[in-house]
């Protein structure tokens, strides 16, 4: 499934030494890590092998990790949608006894003349954000990392990447300068990574700078060894590890990333329905059940880390709000017209009410009934072998707590001809799967904030390869 290695490696010049602490870092029983940063952060939740490594390592420590990276974010700017929780005070939410800043690639753009405003800022974050732990009584230690490097990969449709590397090099000694001043950890990335990309062992990016399944291995590989002076070991709970800690930051990711935010936080959170409630009631509570949730998953990941296997256990979640129904014109809004009929019909009547030009005929190819989790078809589309592919957002406009995540991209196959799906395979299970398009191999399918990239490489028609190709959409309004 997966193949993991390590190099240890050192040499004498500047931005290819070991990756080594400015001030010496030490993790705690019980530590909260809230992790800020843009791309090579926000990606790392989705290709986990940094915490798996650390938790393996971290045995009966119990330490926490929160991602609260967005992909475009620079140090001074942190662009969200209206009435997103502003920064200091989901800081204070989730409690961190631990920051890891990892910026430095997006603001390396400006070049060397913004070399010195970048180090600046960072020294004013640190600061800022130790003052504000510190009125909590929380001495917070930070480690600062830097960008790692660009990787030449020889493709024509890549830049060269001599001055992106020339830039890079120049920001990752400024963040080593921050660190000092802050009194910080400082570990360098930079040199590590243009180490092993020089090695060409294999492809560590997808395409020179976001790092795929083996450049993630390689970075938890230099950040274990330069936080922990522990490299990477091939245990053998370490797949277990990985899958728990991918479904700890699946259910984080849509409390801090949580889409359809308008209705969340937005304008549309404080609009009142039936006695008054409030999509904000409903929605924001969704929040708290997803933190207990998230604390939940993080005693399944410690106890996969021992080699131990748990059920999450979910009874002390908060129970979802009751949404109040305006169907029978319980809402001052509410209309016949708006409301419409809440008998359906069956497939077979839909069909029997649809005028077509004579010599067509229509039937029922596939629908919930036949299938039952093929609902709220959004987008189809027919592939090479006559295939129909059907992004289904059974969870629209968003996936519920406690419920099943079941939307998905799915296959209907009529194998005998008859003009009515006889299979249905699902390709991927894609939350919020708004649009997709065959390309390169695999499918395209957005599944907001990203724009994800599936492929199936061993022809059992179930995707095996799959990595954000985009980030940053807004998903304020999911639809």
């Amino acid at each position: 499934m997966w193949t993991i290695g390590f190099f240890l490696f050192a040499t004498a010049t500047l931005h290819a030494t070991k990756a080594a602490p400015t001030e010496a870092f030490h993790f705690q029983k019980g530590d909260i890590v809230a992790i800020y940063g843009n791309g090579l952060a926000d990606r790392m939740q989705h290709a986990p092998w940094v915490e798996t490594l650390l938790q393996n390592h971290l045995q009966g420590m119990d330490v926490r990790f929160r991602n609260m990276s967005f992909s475009g974010d620079t140090v001074d700017r942190k662009p969200r949608s209206k009435g997103f929780t502003d920064d200091e005070a989901y800081l204070q939410h989730v409690g961190p006894s631990v920051i890891f800043i990892m910026y430095g690639y997006n603001e390396s753009f400006e070049g060397e003349q913004g070399e010195a405003q970048y180090k600046q800022q960072l020294v004013e974050l640190v600061e800022k954000y130790r003052r504000l732990r510190k009125e909590k009584g929380c001495d917070v230690r930070f480690v600062l990392f830097s960008p790692i490097a660009y990787e030449q990969t020889g493709s024509p449709n890549l830049p060269d990447g001599t001055q992106l590397n020339t830039n890079l090099a120049i920001y990752t000694e400024a963040t080593r300068q921050a660190a000092t001043e802050a009194k910080a950890t400082f570990v360098d990335l930079y040199g590590p990574t243009s180490q092993r990309f020089a090695e060409g062992k294999k492809q560590l990016t997808h395409n020179g700078i976001h790092l795929n399944e083996s450049g993630y291995w390689e970075l938890a590989d230099i950040i274990s060894t330069s936080l922990l002076n522990k490299p990477a070991l091939t245990q053998s709970n370490l797949e277990t590890t990985y899958d728990a800690v991918t479904k700890k930051n699946w259910t984080w990711h849509n409390r801090y990333h949580a889409t359809d935010g308008n209705d969340v936080w937005g304008s549309r959170s404080t609009l009142t329905f039936v006695d008054g409630q409030s999509n904000a009631d409903v929605l924001r509570n969704e929040l708290v059940m997803l933190d207990v949730m998230a604390a939940n998953r993080d005693e399944v990941v410690w106890a996969a880390a021992n080699g131990r296997t748990i059920t999450v256990d979910d009874s002390n979640v908060p129970p979802p709000v009751k949404v109040i129904s305006n169907v029978g014109g319980g809402s001052k809004s509410s209309s016949a017209d708006k409301e419409g009929s809440v008998t359906y019909l069956s497939p077979e009547e839909s069909v029997a009410q649809i005028s077509v030009p004579e010599g067509f005929e229509l039937n029922v190819f596939a629908s919930e009934e036949m299938f039952e989790d093929f609902a709220n078809p959004v987008q189809l589309q027919v592939d090479g072998k006559g295939r129909l592919w059907a992004a289904c957002w059974n969870t629209y406009p968003k996936w519920e707590p406690l419920k099943e995540m079941n939307d998905a991209l799915v296959i209907l196959e009529d194998n005998d001809r008859d003009g009515v799906a006889d299979t249905r395979k699902i390709f991927a299970h894609v939350h919020n799967p708004l649009g997709f398009e065959f390309w390169g191999g695999g499918v395209v399918v957005t599944s907001g904030p990203d724009l994800i990239f599936l492929q199936d490489t061993d022809g059992d028609d179930v995707a095996d390869v799959r990595y954000p190709l985009l980030q940053g959409l807004g998903t304020s309004g999911t639809q």
